[in-house]
């Protein structure tokens, strides 16, 4: 008795994390987007992202809305986005890895792609630090966090 409660009580919490990993919020945006409740796992490389994700990624207009209509709260390793209608979502500091594979900014700043290319070799990505929140361009090769929308 003591095996089978023990089995069940793993069952429903790796399906209670599968749920979570699959789970989007409505922040009220006006534009209406769902953001993932999680990052996908990893860092991936501009091209890497558009070609796992493709049209999951967030556009460079809707990065600039959520950073426009959300209210973001620095919480020590990343920022609580919480949106129009008082529901939230968790971006993690997780840094990124350079174009020669070095770890930079580990725990003190996000990056995460957007879909919107700006030339052969840059595309944007949303960053933030405990001071900031900006959408710049960057060189493609570089890997970033991925939050994907619909």
């Amino acid at each position: 008795m003591k095996k089978l409660f023990s089995f069940c009580l793993i069952c429903f919490m790796a399906l209670s994390a599968s749920a979570q990993q699959m789970e989007f919020v409505d922040l009220g945006l006006p534009s209406g987007t769902l953001w993932k409740a999680v990052d996908e796992p990893g860092l991936y490389t501009y091209d890497e992202a558009t070609s796992q994700f493709g049209n999951q990624l967030p556009t460079n207009t809707i990065m600039e809305e959520l950073k426009r209509e959300c209210v973001w709260s620095w919480n020590g390793n990343g920022y609580h986005v919480t949106g129009p209608n008082g529901n939230f979502i968790t971006l993690p500091a997780s840094g990124y890895r350079d174009c020669n594979g070095n770890d930079i900014y580990m725990g003190l700043g996000g990056y995460y792609w957007s879909s919107t290319s700006t030339d052969f070799d840059a595309a944007n990505y949303i960053f933030f630090d405990a001071s900031k929140v900006s959408v710049y361009s960057v060189n493609r090769c570089n890997s970033f966090s991925v939050r994907i929308v619909k």
